[in-house]
């Protein structure tokens, strides 16, 4: 993209890729990031008020819960710990419901709160909404229709280079798809030697792009959508206007 000078401003994606990192990662880049918040993440903890000038929490009964560090748990999230001063906590009437198990009341919390906070307002705010929704009318169906209709349910080959040209392919055939069904508003007139010229390049492509995949998976889809066998790789290639 940077070579063809196409820089990236914003980024559309689901939840799966809601974590800290991402969100610095993309701030860092100056990269909107439109990310939904997911999982255990949570802008407020009822109850504890957050002192960001102090970082540091308050319990109900007024006790502070200072900063005493970093942890990183197994999957490699960087977390912030908050604790209470023993002290306080053992003279506390709450101590038998807050913290009934431990000497002291902690809170542990994402490393990248301000960079979640950002994300979480921008979800919220009605530019947020309206990228949500765009996503969900752009991306998803593309991807269902990879799955469902262009084989892609399982990648049959090895190594992630492997993969990726599949990937490639399936969505050089969708964007052609695409580009075949296109009707502009104003029509532009194209010679006969064109035209067949374009289907010859496209019909070309599609015998490499099935021959890449798993062809006995492609010939079921191809015939349930045409109600009739196919006979031979050639039927199978030119079967792909059913989609």
């Amino acid at each position: 993209m940077k070579t063809n000078m196409l820089l990236m401003q914003e980024l559309l994606a689901d939840a799966g890729y809601s974590n800290g990192s991402n969100y610095y990662m993309l701030e860092q880049q100056g990269i909107t990031g439109w990310i939904p918040v997911f999982g255990k993440y949570k802008p407020e903890i009822a109850g504890f008020p957050y002192d960001k000038q102090a970082d540091r929490y308050t319990c109900p009964m007024g006790n502070p819960l200072s900063f005493k560090g970093f942890d990183c748990t197994a999957d490699g999230r960087l977390l912030r710990n908050y604790w209470a001063a023993p002290s306080d906590c053992r003279q506390c009437l709450a101590k038998p419901t807050c913290a009934p198990r431990s000497r002291c009341r902690k809170i542990t919390h994402t490393a990248y709160d301000e960079q979640y906070r950002r994300a979480y307002a921008r979800q919220n705010s009605r530019r947020g909404k309206q990228m949500r929704r765009l996503r969900q009318g752009t991306v998803e169906p593309v991807f269902g229709s990879l799955v469902q209709h262009y084989g892609l349910r399982r990648i049959s080959v090895l190594g992630k280079s492997g993969a990726h040209k599949v990937m490639l392919l399936a969505a050089v055939a969708f964007n052609l798809r695409k580009y075949m069904k296109f009707k502009p508003a104003k029509a532009v007139r194209h010679g006969h030697g064109a035209e067949r010229g374009a289907a010859a390049f496209v019909q070309r492509f599609f015998d490499a792009f099935y021959n890449l995949l798993p062809t006995g998976k492609l010939r079921k889809c191809f015939e349930r959508q045409n109600g009739s066998k196919i006979r031979g790789e050639q039927e199978l290639c030119n079967s792909h206007g059913l989609f």
